[in-house]
């Protein structure tokens, strides 16, 4: 069984993975799985075509989905987006319960979080079901993130808080997490923690590949003949993305380069009009594109940014990066020293890492890139080659399967999820 907020048909975050992890297991390992999960929303913050925020089961490419109405605030803040998780916990605390009475017994529960609450469902169904196993994934450190990005305020509330993530850490049977920076950040939570796994962030080498005749991206007629710098993902606070504002305003009289912000999210419409306000005609906005777009956009685009804020840290990593190297795109990632995010692209060179929020040393950057090829091809090799040896798909999640199932008591012949 999974329990977690976001799932497919949203593309990107959360939701692409643990969707495309639940129908690996379904299809290519014969598990029987079951998901609680909401509404599909992000990174829009509404409602998906063709959905209705009610309860309802559906199945989905081999797997049990039970939908859970969601609260989707059209501007998420940080009391919003808790109220959010608040009422699925309780819409999931429903489906679980009904699970329970119904002797629906699962093998493991798999939490992918945020939200980090969830982990007290896994608990809750695991005292009903002894040999059930609960595996606590954290994609983001959710608390971390919240009081250093100032979404809450109330040190009284974020500690609380934190006194909750401890007990779930606590009492969980695996914890596992995407990269070694934010392992160290879950183990100095709780001194009672004796392990957490790594499982990262992985590319579905089928949909993003490397187009080795070139990418044509007619569809964006004003991009043709250009030479794309490109951010592509969610557009929300820890992004700072006013910076690719800035950095277009200085190369404004450069008519070979144009600045791409592809995505969505809560944040989008204030930097669209920054971008007025800065008078840039050197910015394109694009929607979500298509896995196939997508992946031509990727290919076609010269360079590719992954920015955050000095905040993060080493309180998530992003996942577009993983797409990124899978195409063996040339990189360049704002990132502060010791973390894990630095650590991959430097230690494995393939990419420029410049200092979180620094407007100057990303143009820099830039500069340097287009004025030598020889380091651009380099990185793009180290890119891919970095691809193929640590983020193929079906490699990390087989591997977690064996960490997880050497500590597992698997009692039925079909494993369920």
């Amino acid at each position: 069984m999974l329990i977690g907020i976001n799932y497919s048909p949203e593309i990107t975050g959360i939701g692409k993975y643990t969707s495309e992890f639940a129908t690996y297991l379904a299809n290519k390992k014969d598990y029987q799985v079951r998901v609680i999960t909401g509404i599909p929303y992000y990174p829009q913050w509404k409602i998906y075509n063709g959905y209705r925020n009610r309860f309802y089961t559906e199945e989905m490419e081999g797997a049990i989905i039970h939908r859970c109405p969601l609260y989707i605030p059209q501007k998420p803040t940080g009391l919003r987006r808790l109220i959010q998780d608040l009422l699925f916990f309780a819409c999931a605390f429903f489906y679980v319960t009904w699970l329970i009475l119904t002797r629906k017994r699962v093998d493991i529960v798999f939490i992918p979080i945020p939200p980090f609450s969830i982990g007290l469902l896994g608990l809750y169904y695991r005292f009903f079901f002894k040999g059930s196993k609960v595996v606590y994934h954290v994609q983001d450190l959710q608390i971390d993130a919240a009081e250093k990005l100032g979404m809450i305020r109330s040190n009284f509330f974020i500690k609380f808080l934190f006194r909750i993530e401890k007990y779930i850490l606590g009492k969980v049977d695996v914890v596992s997490t995407i990269s070694q920076g934010m392992i160290n950040k879950i183990m100095s939570k709780n001194s009672n923690l004796k392990e957490c796994l790594i499982f990262p962030n992985w590319i579905d080498s089928k949909s993003i590949y490397p187009i080795l005749d070139g990418a044509s991206i007619d569809e964006v007629a004003h991009l043709k003949n250009k030479k794309i710098v490109l951010y592509s993902g969610a557009i929300g606070e820890k992004q700072g993305l006013e910076i690719v504002i800035e950095a277009a305003d200085f190369f404004r009289e450069n008519s070979e380069l144009v600045f791409v912000i592809s995505g969505e999210g809560p944040y989008r419409q204030r930097l669209q009009d920054y971008a007025e306000e800065k008078k840039v005609n050197n910015v394109v906005f694009l929607n979500l594109l298509p896995l196939e777009s997508f992946n031509k956009l990727l290919n076609a685009s010269y360079l590719h940014l992954v920015l955050q804020k000095e905040s993060g840290g080493d309180l998530f990593l992003p996942s577009k990066l993983s797409n990124i190297l899978g195409v063996g795109g040339c990189v360049i990632v704002t990132a502060s020293a010791k973390t894990s995010l630095y650590k991959i692209i430097s230690g494995n060179k393939c990419g420029l890492v410049i200092p979180p929020s620094n407007m100057e040393e990303l143009c820099n950057a830039i500069q340097v890139l287009c004025a030598d090829d020889t380091l651009k091809d380099e990185l793009k090799h180290n890119a891919f080659k970095y691809a193929q040896s640590q983020l193929y798909k079906a490699s990390i999640i087989d591997s977690f399967l064996e960490k997880i199932n050497n500590t597992s008591t698997i009692t039925n012949p079909l494993p369920t999820l």
